[in-house]
């Protein structure tokens, strides 16, 4: 639980020493006491010591939303102190290891127990018994956070505030711990620099682009991260930090007013085509749509992260049908009452400018879909730590794909890539919505908005830069290396939305 500011303790008990000793000094030094000074030095004592009382045991109400706007407001220094046990550190290294031995990977989801102490600019509170977890897929959760060796190996984390470890329903705790949100949410996924980007910083610009564009995101900040284990610091690095996508983030921005009921969101991992669905969607054996449970490593391509309780799939198979459908009236009238088309349209114009390979179009991966309570979709983009010329260039190894990291691809023929043949034929969230003109001027015009407003720009990265290496750059070696990339991709694009202007 959120516990008081250790600095307000310690100056409540300072200035308590200081006026008893004060009062102290001036009855015993100057006058002798009488009955009423002792009388009343005695309340003011038993009243400092009450309030220090209620206070070592009282959960100081926080402003949630408050520390929440903190949290992800670049322009202050944010630093999270995660405190381990041996015994949960050993824990976690455990729970991945034993779990690469049952199924070749390491991707437990086992909560472990610590302590976070957070600081932001000049304030600090505690938060106790949090859920700490690592994250990522087969190739960011690679190992384990401490090798056989001692060496300590930075890897993404999830951190949940409403973790109830072991305790029972029935218990204070248990009630206490799952109704718990810190900085307004329920979760937070702090992610490490596994692409060496030397300016730490493509993923979290990346996403306040499609917010300046107006498409649904995690907001996105930047921390110091220390892990502590029985006192010993073992690591200390720069993350960054996300909100998590889960009910919370639905109810947060996808409701104009929050509420319990909320519709279907979809995790959709790589092979997430939207083709037809036919066929045993629900098979444990052809895992394409599910509820994901870690502990048999049963992992779905479309993962239902809500209403888990009581899931129901059709809506997202009658919408994978319907969005194939030949006649091209039919198809434009469902689109245009069941999705979000201006809000796909701002995201894949973004994608294209962030340069980042291993989207929907470019790999059938990393995007969530959200179905509200009437089952209107709303496409949500995420991880884009592959952008602005870090990590991978999107080629295969014979050089095939994406080119020159999407520098010289086409900003219609995006996904073409040689292996999509043997996993999937077509991309008809894309292949069947760009069909329509309206769509591809809407496209067009969207990139050269961004690049015409200087959203996208040198500047606007720069900007940021500058700022998050005011904050941190005295810690962590960080480097500017955009300029070619912005630059080159701004020519390409004007150049390429020119020649469609023209051709049509």
């Amino acid at each position: 639980m959120v516990l008081i500011k250790r600095i307000l303790i310690l100056g409540l008990i300072v200035s308590s020493l200081v006026l008893l000793e004060a009062n102290a000094d001036e009855t015993l030094l100057i006058n002798l006491p009488s009955d009423e000074d002792v009388i009343n030095s005695l309340r003011e004592k038993q009243k400092q010591e009450d309030l220090l009382a209620e206070l070592l045991t009282k959960e100081v109400e926080r402003d949630q939303v408050q520390d929440y706007e903190t949290l992800f407001d670049m322009s202050v220094r944010h630093e999270f102190v995660i405190e381990f046990s041996q015994e949960e550190w050993d824990g976690l290294n455990n729970d991945m290891y034993e779990y690469f031995l049952d199924y070749g990977n390491y991707k437990s989801n086992n909560y472990r127990n610590v302590t976070i102490t957070y600081t932001a600019g000049e304030e600090t509170f505690v938060i106790e018994d949090v859920g700490i977890r690592s994250k990522g897929n087969d190739f960011s959760r690679n190992t384990t956070p401490e090798d056989s060796e001692g060496n300590v190996n930075e890897i993404h984390y999830m951190l949940k505030f409403n973790e109830t470890f072991d305790h029972l329903e029935e218990t204070d705790e248990y009630t206490e711990l799952k109704k718990r949100e810190v900085f307004n949410v329920e979760q937070l996924l702090l992610k490490r620099n596994n692409q060496e980007d030397p300016a730490h910083l493509n993923e979290v610009f990346s996403y306040h682009l499609f917010r300046e564009a107006g498409v649904v995101v995690p907001d996105a900040s930047m921390a110091v991260v220390k892990l502590v284990v029985d006192g010993e610091v073992k690591n200390t690095h720069l993350y960054n930090v996300f909100e998590q996508m889960d009910d919370e983030f639905v109810r947060q921005n996808m409701q104009e007013e929050p509420k319990k009921e909320i519709g279907d969101l979809y995790k959709v991992k790589w092979g997430g085509s939207m083709e037809p669905i036919y066929t045993n969607p629900n098979s444990y054996h052809n895992p394409v749509i599910g509820v994901r449970e870690w502990e048999s490593n049963y992992r779905p391509i479309y993962s239902l992260k809500t209403n888990k309780d009581d899931p129901n799939y059709d809506t997202l198979i009658d919408f994978t049908r319907n969005l194939d459908e030949e006649d091209l009236d039919i198809r434009y009238e469902f689109i245009n009452n069941n999705f979000d088309v201006d809000s796909f349209i701002r995201a894949m114009a973004v994608n294209v400018l962030t340069g980042n390979p291993d989207d929907y179009r470019g790999h059938a991966n990393n995007y969530y879909l959200y179905f509200d309570e009437t089952g209107y979709l709303t496409y949500i983009p995420f991880d884009y730590d592959n952008s602005f010329m870090a990590g991978w260039n999107g080629a295969d190894q014979n050089g095939e794909g994406h080119c020159n990291w999407t520098l010289c691809n086409d900003i219609y023929y995006w996904g073409e890539l040689p292996w999509a043949q043997w996993s999937w034929e077509s991309l008809p969230l894309w292949d069947n919505i760009i069909v329509y003109e309206e769509y591809q001027i809407l496209y067009e015009d969207y990139m050269m908005e961004y690049i015409e407003s200087g959203l996208f720009s040198e500047a606007t990265y720069l900007e940021m830069f500058h700022q998050v290496n005011e904050l941190y750059g005295n810690e962590f070696l960080l480097s500017y290396d955009k300029s070619y990339f912005i630059n080159e991709k701004i020519r390409v694009v004007t150049e390429q939305v020119t020649y469609y202007r023209n051709e049509r």
